[in-house]
């Protein structure tokens, strides 16, 4: 199990993290007792559980507000920061109840110490029991916190965020120095031009071009430089309808090409102009939507469009949207692989699309943008009982997920979450993303995700 991340628990004495930890392994791994100072050692078990995407070590150090520092306290203090250091997320754990000045100075030791500036920390609040202890957390906030998670380690309240928020942040495999910055699939129909666009990204013949439909029967992984960043491009086989007998070439060309999408961290869906956007094309789009995956629609064979009248490119766009609306909210793009006309533009809109996608926006931020804009539009104001978020969250990257908790999700129809995301979207400069609200009800606990 080499290579996994670790996830250290951290916090003054007899605050609960000894309780945490053994919430976390669902066994009794550390002693736990109402009596400062029990942990002395730093203790590791590794943690493989279904809600978590990936396994890590889980660490519990002891409290580290120890009063005398006598020679074996100075150790202990030492090598639980030495600890820290080579952690990928830190959990440090308060007291909803008894926030003390070593809190604040614990705070101060993770933000001014150069290793552990660098590595994500969560801050988890202890002990909260009751809903009303969750809408007194504003002493906390002005500790300068971003990201602040409400919990009750002995009742399990809110273990649900919590997993959701340690997926959020644990990286899921430390990048090596020759991984790729971001890696790019080419989809579309039989004939498009995926491989003539991909020759054009290369420089060079990588795959063969024909006008045979069909020629690429694998998926082709190609990389090269681009503004100095390393990008691996997935040219699929094209993609076409599943024949009835499963064991047809097109079938696994299909299966290929859905797996590719899965690699990717940035879609290119190819169509011809001539051709238009079929419902195929559609059909593609929505397996796209479905993973979540940042998406540009390139037009492809701009070149060939005899109709060069003005704005015949916005009347296009036009005809597009018509087709298919939410391409209102997401970039369009025509090119010419062969002729390279707009194929660098193209990378470029990948490599600021992916760079969106990877925004980490802090509970801290979701809570003041909900706190200012949730004031003055009219949603809030619409009946006795107007819809209510209590609190935002963002829980993944890939879909790029917010979780909201609210009053009662059904008060949350289609258009008002459209009404909330296109502000989250402005907000947050995430045009051209597939931006994911989820509806967790306050009282329930249950969830309801809608785009």
């Amino acid at each position: 199990m080499k290579g996994l991340p670790v996830v250290t628990i951290v916090g003054r004495q007899n605050v609960g993290k000894s309780t945490l930890f053994n919430a976390f392994l669902k066994a009794q791994s550390a002693i736990t007792q109402n009596v400062p100072g029990v942990t002395r050692d730093v203790l590791q078990k590794l943690v493989e559980r279904e809600e978590f995407k990936i396994p890590f070590y889980l660490c519990d150090t002891p409290g580290l507000d120890i009063e005398s520092l006598d020679e074996i306290s100075k150790e202990i203090i030492e090598i639980a920061f030495e600890h820290l250091r080579n952690s990928d997320l830190i959990l440090h754990i308060m007291d909803h109840k008894d926030l003390r000045p070593y809190d604040h100075k614990l705070i101060d030791l993770l933000k001014k110490d150069e290793t552990l500036s660098e590595i994500p920390v969560l801050s988890i609040v202890n002990k909260v029991d009751t809903d009303q202890d969750e809408y007194d957390l504003e002493p906390f906030y002005q500790l300068g916190l971003n990201e602040i998670v409400p919990i009750s380690a002995t009742g399990r309240r809110n273990f649900s965020l919590l997993f959701d928020k340690i997926n959020f942040l644990l990286p899921a495999a430390k990048k090596k120095p020759e991984d790729p910055f971001c890696k790019i699939a080419i989809i579309g129909k039989p004939n498009s031009g995926k491989s003539s666009l991909l020759n054009t990204f290369l420089g060079f013949k990588r795959a063969v071009v024909s006008e045979v439909a069909g020629t690429t029967r694998d998926s082709v992984h190609s990389q090269f430089m681009f503004h100095e960043k390393k990008i691996e491009i997935i040219d699929t086989a094209g993609i076409r309808r599943q024949s009835k007998t499963g064991e047809s070439l097109e079938f696994y060309s299909y299966k290929r090409t859905l797996f590719a999408l899965g690699q990717a961290d940035v879609v290119i869906l190819l169509i011809d102009a001539l051709k238009g956007l079929g419902e195929f094309d559609k059909k593609i789009f929505g397996e796209i939507q479905e993973m979540g995956k940042p998406m540009i629609l390139a037009v492809n064979k701009w070149d060939a469009v005899q109709d060069k009248e003005t704005n015949s490119w916005k009347k296009y766009q036009d005809r597009l949207e018509a087709r298919l609306s939410i391409l209102k909210e997401r970039p369009v793009i025509s090119l010419s692989a062969t002729e390279k006309l707009r194929t660098h533009k193209l990378l470029e809109l990948c490599v600021e699309l992916y760079e969106k996608s990877q925004k980490k926006l802090t509970t801290r931020a979701l809570n003041d943008w909900l706190g200012k804009w949730g004031g003055k539009n009219k949603v809030q104001k619409a009946s006795n009982r107007p819809p209510k978020v209590f609190y935002a969250t963002q829980v993944s990257q890939s879909p790029f997920k917010i979780l909201f908790f609210v009053n009662d999700s059904k008060l949350f129809p289609s258009n008002i979450l459209s009404f909330y995301r296109k502000s989250i979207v402005s907000e947050f400069g995430l045009e051209g993303l597939s931006v994911e609200i989820e509806l967790r009800n306050r009282k329930d606990n249950t969830k309801e995700s809608r785009e």
